[in-house]
């Protein structure tokens, strides 16, 4: 087509309409105004409304929106209150949550490394580095801040969506020090890395004559973490003692998690045909879990009732202590809101910003040369069980 004609069509084609930030605005603050949690506080809640309006209508673009958004939330001061639009690693997690109650829904793909990370300002530093991922491979660890892809400016989605299939260069900093490595960019929805992740986790760990389980539980969102998480403890039930990894991650829903770990062990043996297939029913064996400041919302009930019960030693850090109920919620196709809706007590008792404490504390959770401290201390806890 000549240049003529294209700036023809390009005069004559209809302009996109802008984002009504106002309009979006307003039915973020009317959902919160109906949804949140603790309706006594709706005199402030109105003050911040009120407070933020008018910025938030003149937003330059979807990401000025949402950092003014997340401002506002932050002064409420409660867990699992967040704007997610779709330049965040959490919008793909809502999506692929609010998606998983309909077996048609096409989950959006979120290009990733394997590396989950937390914003500061406009520096991202790595929050989780999921197992036998490429983030892993190359060194990436917990806390160290990301920098570039490809010599560009890192962003979790923007840098890495048209990079995905391909081989890139990341580069990264740690206590002052910069460092790089190569690594393929994937494209999954943000749960099926979370579920691989969990799956890939699982290893049996040799210590001291003895073989401890080990799995790591990323979220608790769906059914496939619960069917994940007993298919792991089944695949080692010849283990001497195990450690269940709930740092980190996400929650969900709390129940039937424990349930291999409650049951007595017991042996089945299925014959049929001059064949017999033995199983073992339960897990009953020493148990530790590991927990931290990362460790939050089902994550935090499920380690409750296992220190209770008795049937776990706990080490670590103290939780979040972020234990509010919400669900995801859609405002455009550009975004999702996450409003606190229910408060939760266990046995009586708040756990939001109380969080549970470990039986035995582990501070710093990673040594300077990158040692698991308190994967060191759990391997160290279940051999004295044994004992």
């Amino acid at each position: 087509m000549p240049l003529t004609a294209l700036l023809a069509a390009a005069i004559l084609a209809p302009a996109q309409p802008a984002d009504d930030y106002a309009a979006v605005f307003t039915r973020a603050t009317g959902m919160i105004d109906r949804m949140f949690y603790d309706q006594t506080r709706r005199e402030e809640k109105q003050k911040l409304f009120a407070k933020y309006k008018d910025t938030a209508a003149k937003a330059t673009s979807r990401e000025n929106f949402g950092e003014i958004m997340n401002r506002m939330i932050d002064e409420f001061q409660d867990s699992h209150f967040a704007f997610l639009g779709d330049d965040e690693q959490g919008y793909y997690t809502f999506d692929g949550l609010q998606k998983s109650f309909s077996k048609e829904a096409k989950v959006a793909s979120m290009p990733h490394i394997g590396v989950w990370v937390r914003r500061d300002g406009n520096r991202y530093f790595a929050q989780m580095v999921l197992n036998n991922e490429e983030g892993e491979r190359i060194g990436i660890r917990k806390g160290d801040e990301l920098l570039t892809v490809d010599g560009a400016p890192f962003r979790p989605i923007r840098a890495l969506e048209s990079k995905v299939g391909q081989e890139v260069s990341i580069g990264y900093q740690r206590a002052g020090k910069k460092l790089e490595g190569k690594v393929k960019v994937k494209s999954a929805p943000s749960l099926q890395m979370f579920l691989e992740a969990s799956r890939k986790s699982a290893r049996v760990i040799e210590s001291g004559g003895k073989k401890l389980g080990y799995f790591h539980l990323w979220t608790q969102g769906t059914e496939d973490f619960i069917t994940a998480t007993h298919n792991a403890v089944a695949n080692m039930m010849n283990t001497d003692a195990f450690i269940l990894d709930l740092r980190d991650g996400f929650g969900g829903r709390p129940e039937r998690y424990a349930d291999p770990f409650f049951r007595p062990g017991t042996k089945l043996e299925w014959m049929t045909g001059g064949i017999t297939q033995t199983q073992m029913y339960g897990y009953d064996k020493p148990l530790v879990v590991l927990i931290n400041e990362g460790s939050r919302s089902a994550k935090e009930v499920l380690s409750y009732i296992l220190q209770k019960s008795g049937r776990a030693t706990l080490v670590g850090k103290t939780t979040a202590g972020a234990v509010l109920g919400t669900t995801p919620m859609r405002l455009n196709d550009w975004s999702f809101i996450e409003i606190p809706m229910v408060r939760l007590k266990v046995d009586g008792q708040v756990l939001e910003d109380v969080g549970v404490s470990p039986d035995i504390a582990v501070s710093p959770e990673f040594g300077t040369d990158g040692a698991d401290m308190i994967l060191q201390k759990g391997i160290e806890t279940a051999l004295t069980k044994l004992k």
